[in-house]
């Protein structure tokens, strides 16, 4: 049951982080709000069709609701994020610049 909650807290983790609300990403998807709900708080199993509507609707692969694991080495994991970071806004980058530069 803890592995429900951990993809379902990642739905909610990458959700925010795009600013998508619930309802947005419900109409987005074709999927009942209510079930995006139950998904996130771990109520609910959802199938892999619905995890690939979620995925494409959050721009993201469907592989990020789950533990990064398959990122093994620092190359891998400093490649995975430059290629997100190549497309995002300039605003956006600045954005994570600030989040970044106090590690």
């Amino acid at each position: 049951m803890e592995d429900i909650k951990t993809v379902g807290l990642r739905i909610r983790e990458i959700r925010k982080f795009k600013k998508l609300s619930q309802e947005e990403l419900a109409c987005e998807t074709g999927i009942n709000c209510r079930t995006i709900l139950r998904i996130e708080n771990g109520h609910t199993i959802p199938t892999l069709e619905t995890l690939v509507k979620i995925s494409h609707a959050l721009d993201c692969d469907i592989t990020d609701f789950f533990v990064v694991e398959h990122l093994k080495s620092r190359d891998e994991i400093l490649s995975a994020i430059y290629d997100k970071l190549k497309f995002v806004s300039d605003d956006d980058l600045k954005k994570v610049y600030l989040s970044f530069r106090f590690l």
